[in-house]
């Protein structure tokens, strides 16, 4: 019985030797910020910082290929605690909210739309059974993609709560209509239509469609709004958000966010800090 047992504990010696070598020879360094920052990251994986997930962006920073201010549903106080496992200074950076391009809460149906309820889909069959090519369809895959609760449907049309928006961009991806965009608090300005047809077509659909009159291009003394294939646009790094475009619309396609957001305590803006690894 000796020998066997003798056999067996010198293999046994011999393996655990070997893996012990292997183990050293391959392991796989983990940097302990990673696990630090992801421990402080909200975890709700929403894929806005360009990663699969916090523990994905969690070692893009660590590794060098991700900005320690890039959760942008963290906001300031998860962007402070990241930066200081980092060991970097701060910048400032504003909170950005999205921006719906659709007014047309009134437009007519052109069709009675029997199929798969969403936008996705029905934007396949003409367009939308909307009157409008270009506004919304209400079917809420926006609200169905927001993983904040920051976007609900009200009577067949969404409106963004800009105190949970986190400017993820997930309604933006989503939207079939390219209906929404993401901007900055300060700009209080924004054109509330994406038609490009001609004023005449507009008014049969739409009261509160564009008309493309270039009376908000007269009026604006920035030069920061002008009327581009029979839509206004407006120039961002030129506005002031003035409001005189807003004054001088004649369908009220134009609006300003000003009264809104004081009225909730989101303007005027205040200053919050960014992080950057320099």
């Amino acid at each position: 019985m000796l020998p066997p047992i003798l056999i067996l504990g010198i293999l046994g010696l011999l393996f655990g030797a070997g893996l012990f070598i292997a183990s050293r020879l391959f392991r796989v360094r983990v940097d302990a910020r990673v696990g630090r920052i992801q421990n402080v990251l909200p975890g709700s994986n929403c894929g806005a910082c360009g990663f699969a997930g916090c523990s994905g962006f969690a070692k893009a920073i660590v590794h060098g290929s991700a900005d320690v201010g890039g959760c942008i549903p963290g906001g300031e106080h998860v962007q402070e605690l990241v930066a200081d496992i980092m060991g970097v200074e701060a910048r400032h950076i504003e909170k950005k909210v999205a921006i719906l391009s659709c007014q047309g809460e009134k437009v007519a149906d052109k069709y009675e739309y029997e199929g798969i309820r969403t936008c996705q889909a029905a934007a396949l069959l003409y367009g939308g059974p909307k009157e409008c090519p270009f506004g919304c369809i209400g079917f809420g895959d926006c609200e169905r993609a927001c993983p904040f609760d920051a976007l609900h449907i009200v009577e067949g049309f969404p409106y963004v709560d800009e105190l949970k928006c986190k400017s993820c961009g997930k309604c933006v991806e989503a939207c079939p209509k390219g209906l929404f965009e993401l901007q900055p608090l300060s700009k209080l300005v924004h054109v509330r239509c994406r038609s490009t047809d001609k004023g005449k077509f507009v008014r049969k659909y739409c009261e509160v469609g564009c008309i493309g009159c270039k009376k908000c291009e007269t009026v604006c003394k920035f030069d920061a709004i002008h009327v581009e294939d029979n839509l206004a646009v407006i120039d961002y790094e030129k506005c002031t958000s003035c409001g005189m475009c807003v004054k001088e619309c004649p369908t009220g396609t134009i609006v300003n966010y000003r009264k809104w957001r004081k009225e909730i305590g989101l303007w005027p803006v205040k200053k919050t800090k960014d992080l950057e690894s320099s």
